[in-house]
């Protein structure tokens, strides 16, 4: 390779590392504000400051707020998945239903799971938004839904129903500790949904539940 050519390739990559590194502190700004002050709060001039950049990165990055927080969804929904695949391949959880709320609880009680229901919860309201990310929304839980097949098979409709039951149920609960003057109290429940669920399907399959 000629040396103009080595010196292009360079300096590409160092363009793709930045481009990646903006990109991914424009999002977790995005988090961090929409965690801490709702989506209606989470400007963008106050997501740039959260990120350390100009509004004008922002805006050079991504085409709008909304398309911003479709990015957030989409990037938060890629570290479950990475955590997920880390917890169960290191101590073996997760070949059980039972296993599924304490799994989710340690994903979707984070900061990250927080601000993801607050952008959920937004596009009620907001139609570019919802056009953004409820696409985006649908995906995400086809694909939940595609693992659970590979690991537990059983009929549609039940694997849908316990899916939906265990998410949306966390999701609930991560909104009620913020809202109890006992946030800790609020992991007793979770226990229960895992009592609840063991005993419903004792041998940890979703036939048991048909």
């Amino acid at each position: 390779m000629k040396k103009a050519d080595q010196m292009a390739t360079t300096l590409r990559r160092t363009q793709e590392k930045r481009t990646a590194e903006t990109r991914a502190a424009l999002i977790n700004g995005a988090i961090s504000a929409v965690h801490r002050l709702g989506y209606g709060g989470a400007t963008t001039a106050l997501i740039a400051e959260e990120a350390g950049v100009s509004r004008g990165a922002l805006t050079h990055h991504f085409d709008s707020r909304a398309d911003l927080m479709a990015c957030v969804v989409s990037w938060v929904y890629q570290q479950e998945l990475e955590h997920y695949a880390a917890a169960t391949s290191r101590d073996g959880r997760g070949e059980r239903l039972a296993d599924w709320p304490d799994l989710v609880w340690e994903v979707l009680s984070k900061p990250s799971g927080l601000a993801v229901l607050e952008i959920l919860q937004a596009t009620r309201s907001d139609t570019e938004l919802a056009e953004r990310v409820r696409p985006v929304q649908v995906g995400i839980e086809q694909a939940g839904l595609d693992v659970m097949e590979r690991r537990f098979g059983g009929d549609e409709r039940t694997r849908h129903a316990i899916v939906r039951l265990i998410v949306w149920a966390i999701r609930g609960l991560t909104i009620e500790r913020v809202l109890v003057s006992n946030p800790d109290a609020v992991r007793d429940s979770v226990d229960m949904l895992r009592l609840l669920i063991e005993r419903a399907a004792p041998n940890g399959a979703i036939e048991e539940l048909q």
